[in-house]
């Protein structure tokens, strides 16, 4: 009796016990999913730039990538790698997929109910969860609430150009939460006596489309409407706002940086920071569906100085005095 009893203490010991062992390992190095937005490989130095943005909120809080932390990140080339990808996240038993933009946060609704959430949502979040207080389910994060500042941004626009009277609107229409929010633009720029003229891209390809329609309309001033494609896209953007002589306003300092006139919103690095706290309550222990979403209480005002020399403008002393930063 003892000749089977022993080879199969030693089967258990070779086969089982490293399993276990496997297992304990997981249980101590949690993985964080990260799923981005669409980018070609010619745009990753934009979604890189954020996601260790994002390394920097975890490492504040002391977490460090292959000591007690992996990140797993996912970088689709095309919108349909987002449903695969984020099934294989969901595969994988991820402890938490923190993930951007309308795209990519419903492709990981729809492949967990289960697993945390962690969001950016560039437009109302409350539209994604029960209540901004307690979301309730897998879902909390931050939300970027730019169709709240339609109004605010076209009184800047105005501010600096006082004859503004026809604006374009860059926007991706394949993004409900975009044709609401150029809906409140419409609404905001009636007020203002101003003409809103529309120019949907909804893929990369479409832009030369896009930029032919907006010429076109011959507007006095471009405002682009922020989401992952727009953002993913700034230096284009900003070329053919320089070389139409456009004075263009963005939601995202990153615009500016890349030769836009305005930019007014929340700063798209904190956000990514901020990742960080929410993945390590949610680590320690809360429930995602406990995590108030937040919405930013500050946004920042980015004037490039250069841009407006370029285009004749002279600044007034009303954002001089506002402005966040002077890019000279």
């Amino acid at each position: 009796m003892r000749a089977p009893m022993l080879i199969t203490a030693f089967l258990v010991y070779v086969f089982v016990m490293p399993v276990a062992v496997q297992a304990g390992q997981a249980r101590a190095m949690p993985e964080v999913g990260v799923l981005s937005p669409v980018v070609r490989a010619d745009k990753e130095e934009v979604m890189n730039s954020l996601n260790a943005a994002l390394m920097e909120g975890l490492q504040a809080l002391g977490y460090v990538e292959g000591k007690n932390i992996h990140v797993e990140l996912r970088m689709p080339r095309k919108p349909e790698d987002l449903a695969e990808m984020a099934a294989d996240l969901v595969n994988r038993k991820v402890d938490i997929i923190a993930t951007t933009g309308p795209q990519p946060i419903e492709a990981a609704r729809r492949a967990t109910a289960t697993i945390p959430i962690v969001i950016i949502a560039c437009d109302r979040a409350d539209r994604l969860v029960n209540s901004i207080a307690r979301p309730g389910g897998n879902i909390t994060g931050m939300a970027c609430i730019s169709s709240d500042l339609a109004l605010k941004r076209l009184q800047l626009m105005q501010q600096v150009l006082p004859g503004l009277s026809r604006l374009a609107v860059l926007f991706n229409g394949g993004v409900p939460a975009k044709v609401a929010e150029l809906q409140d633009i419409t609404a905001a720029a009636k007020t203002l006596e101003v003409e809103v003229h529309s120019a949907d891209v909804r893929d990369p390809s479409e832009f030369t489309t896009a930029f032919a329609a907006i010429k076109t309309g011959n507007p006095d001033g471009l405002l682009i409407l922020a989401d992952p494609l727009t953002v993913i896209h700034v230096k284009e953007i900003a070329k053919f706002a320089a070389e139409k002589r456009l004075p263009s306003m963005f939601g995202f300092r990153e615009f500016c940086d890349a030769g836009g006139l305005l930019c007014y919103g929340a700063n798209l690095k904190y956000q990514f920071r901020r990742y960080g706290y929410f993945i390590d309550k949610i680590l320690k222990g809360t429930k995602a569906g406990d995590i108030p979403i937040e919405e930013p209480t500050t946004f920042e005002l980015i004037v490039n100085a250069r841009t407006a020399a370029l285009l004749g403008l002279s600044i007034p002393n009303s954002i001089l005095i506002s402005a966040n930063e002077m890019i000279e």
